[in-house]
């Protein structure tokens, strides 16, 4: 079952990245509302060209790990990367990351709904 991660500052955004990149981040923490959130910590600090091929490269890390190779979608973190990096755009940082994933969050759905997955190390 998932388990959504409160965010009440932008320190817990950057703990769950931290986690995320050592792929230490629990299966049940890697939500939609986590994929925004780290998607907006790495636009924020290196602009959408600079964060897609991290990105990338850490989804794939990340769903190796947990035991799904093939739950990685280039069309969906592409886009989801470029309406974050619209929204900071208009925004600035005048809004913390948490109030930006909270407002992401209601108008950018889950790109898709995974399977069932057995239990896994992550």
């Amino acid at each position: 079952m998932k388990h959504e991660l409160p965010f009440r500052d932008d320190v817990e955004i950057e703990r769950l990245v931290a986690a995320f990149e050592a792929l230490s981040l629990p299966r049940a923490n890697w939500t939609h509302r986590a994929h925004l959130a780290v998607g907006v910590h790495d636009v924020r600090h290196w602009g959408l060209d600079g964060a897609l091929q991290p990105m990338r490269q850490r989804l794939q890390a990340y769903n190796l790990a947990c035991g799904d190779p093939e739950g990685y979608s280039e069309t969906i973190t592409t886009t989801y990367l470029q309406k974050i990096a619209a929204d900071f755009s208009s925004d600035g940082r005048a809004v913390t990351m948490p109030d930006q994933v909270a407002q992401l969050e209601k108008r950018l759905p889950s790109g898709r709904t995974p399977p069932p997955r057995p239990p896994s190390l992550c």
